[in-house]
């Protein structure tokens, strides 16, 4: 039974670590396009309030 055990035991343990990288390299990518359309938002708002001082 632990022949039949042990390999099972091991691909679950690689394939939730694999999951668990993917997870945070989209993490990552997730928070840098929030950052990125942030920036944007806020290079918009500035550029509205230079118009209204006009």
């Amino acid at each position: 039974m632990q022949k039949f055990f042990t390999p099972i035991a091991l691909a679950a343990l690689v394939l939730a670590l694999s999951g668990c990288g993917n997870t945070w390299y989209g993490v990552k990518e997730d928070t840098k396009r929030a950052g990125q359309a942030t920036g944007q938002g806020i290079e918009k708002a500035g550029e509205k309030i230079q118009e209204i001082a006009k």
